[in-house]
């Protein structure tokens, strides 16, 4: 050790820390440490500063870099000062309070505070205050604990809120629920709308929330690609909430249903991601199969002819013409071929169909599904009016399940009230696994009641939206698939076709309901034997046949 550095005149370091854990809410900051020291600390002025630290760390566990630095300085004999607000800033834990009484006593070390300088003498003292300072982050982590436990048991997720949601700051801690943000909620659900339609990527729904959409976080950053794909891996959307590897009951509002969820998951696959491809085409694997059961992609070309010696080709990597090296001429050749992709059938001997002869199949499908406007005018006003008919009559349902809902709400509240009252503080009226057999009853019994409700009054609506949208598509349907876009044709053919399969360039596909009803419907129209009269003079019977498999009140 330098003997020179230990007769020189005593040198100081100085220690200012400030914890970004809750047991430092009401400590000063570090600013505020370094100004208070300077100025209520007598003779500051004069001391020789030879480290100055500050540290955002808490100091509840041993392991603080800098703390351990300044430690380290100390006992080589660099300097013999310590310099900080309190003796707590320098410990929270036996082991580095330990420490610090160790190099008082042992190496002369000496801690110089606004209001004292602990010494050798001041030994015991120590020992309390860094007693008391662990005391406090004991008491504060079983504070802490029994909070979140009551949170969990109440149902109240005590996470940070995702997306489409916002923690409610306006109440006390521990009583903080997660709200609908009325703002982002419908965008969100929107995104979810469209992952679930199977047509879009993560990427391609990201891109059109954030710039056509404009969705934004609450604090005004755009949504990024990681956080996209942990959205739509994230149970939080249908109720419940994921805390320390467990799921949990919640009591927000969901935004999705659990069998969404589990078709998201399918969706996404065991890695959530997605093979992006670097074409686009409207019609792909996950749409078409071959009939040796693999998918069917496409095969894109753009050809170039050759004005002088007329040769064929790419017209991608190619402005001469490879052969004469004449320029390439203006027009090119475009074609798409679909086929397919080989992957369960090797030797499959499928031949290849052309994007045009595809699209005219599907033009023949959907024409088969066309009907005329009078027509279906009427049938709207009809199901419109037994629509009413029916609403009328589930407004008692619904009175009896929504009682039903709001007894087991009550129950679920009374159970808790008796869990976390003063009488069962030791567990005496009810233990904590009768709370958690009990709860998760009434529970997943209120759960149960919640979507029965809700899906009683969504299904009454449902049926006539189906029907709407579908006459809607049978009106419009072929005049659209002419002008449509990529994505506009996927989005039509999945909404009719199921089960779509080539075999030998022809396409075979299972019609959606209630579109196999449109159809058979609109030959019956085309056939002159089922000619139909003026409307006034409709013969309902016979034709609303083609509704009456969705709902039997569609039928006279």
């Amino acid at each position: 050790m330098d003997v020179s550095i230990k007769i020189n005149m005593d040198r100081y370091i100085f220690y200012k820390r400030k914890s970004s854990d809750s047991e430092d809410r009401q400590i000063l900051s570090l600013e505020s440490q370094d100004r208070t020291i300077k100025e209520t600390t007598t003779g500051f002025n004069g001391f020789k500063i030879i480290s100055d630290y500050e540290e955002s760390k808490s100091a509840k566990a041993p392991g603080r870099p800098k703390f351990n630095e300044m430690c380290e300085k100390l006992e080589r004999g660099l300097a013999n000062y310590i310099i900080c607000w309190q003796l707590n800033r320098l410990a929270r834990n036996p082991v580095d309070g330990g420490r610090i009484i160790w190099l008082v006593q042992n190496y002369g070390v000496k801690i110089v505070t606004p209001s004292k300088t602990y010494g050798i003498d001041d030994i015991l003292l120590m020992y309390v205050e860094f007693a008391m300072s662990n005391q406090f982050i004991n008491d504060l982590k079983k504070s802490t604990t029994r909070g979140l436990n009551d949170k969990l048991h109440a149902g109240i997720a005590p996470i940070r809120a995702p997306i489409g949601y916002y923690n409610d700051v306006t109440k006390k801690q521990g009583l903080r629920d997660i709200l609908v943000d009325d703002l982002r909620f419908p965008l969100v659900r929107k995104m979810w709308d469209l992952f679930l339609s199977g047509n879009y990527s993560v990427p391609r729904i990201l891109d059109m929330a954030t710039n056509q959409w404009g969705l934004r976080q609450r604090n005004g950053r755009p949504f990024s690609r990681t956080q996209a794909f942990r959205l739509f891996r994230n149970v939080f959307y249908t109720g419940k909430y994921e805390y320390k590897g467990e799921i949990h009951i919640g009591v927000h509002q969901p935004m999705i249903t659990i069998d969404e969820y589990d078709k998201a998951q399918k969706i996404l696959g065991n890695n959530g991601g997605f093979r992006l491809s670097k074409h686009t085409f409207a019609f792909n694997n996950k749409i078409i199969h071959c009939t040796c059961g693999s998918g069917v992609t496409a095969h894109e070309r753009y050809r170039k002819v050759c004005s002088k010696c007329h040769h064929k080709y790419n017209a991608v990597i190619n402005s001469l013409c490879p052969k004469c090296k004449t320029p390439a001429p203006e027009e090119t050749w475009y074609g798409c071929l679909y086929h397919c992709t080989r992957k369960k059938n090797s030797k499959c001997t499928q031949p290849s169909v052309k994007l045009k002869d595809l699209e005219e199949q599907f033009d023949y499908y959907i024409s088969s599904l066309t009907l005329p406007s009078e027509f279906i005018d009427w049938v709207l006003v009809r199901l419109r009016k037994a629509h009413e008919e029916e609403s009328r009559s589930r407004d008692t349902i619904n009175i009896n399940l929504q009682a039903t809902l709001n007894a087991t709400t009550r129950k679920l509240d009374n159970l808790l009230s008796k869990y976390l009252s003063e009488e069962n503080k030791t567990g005496e009226i009810i233990s904590d696994e009768e709370y958690k057999r009990q709860k998760w009853l009434l529970a997943d019994q209120k759960t149960k009641m919640e979507e029965s409700l809700k899906g009683f009054s969504k299904r009454q609506d449902d049926w006539l939206t189906i029907a709407e949208k579908a006459l809607d598509f049978a009106r419009t349907a072929q005049e659209k698939f002419k002008t449509a876009s990529k994505e506009e044709k996927r989005e039509m053919v999945l909404s009719f076709g199921l089960n779509l399969t080539l075999e030998n360039r022809k396409l075979y596909l299972d019609l959606l309901k209630p579109f196999g009803k449109i159809k058979e419907a609109a030959d019956r129209l085309r056939d002159p034997s089922e000619k139909i009269e003026p409307v006034q003079r409709i013969d309902t019977k016979g034709q609303t046949f083609y509704f009456d498999s969705a709902n039997p009140i569609w039928g006279d």
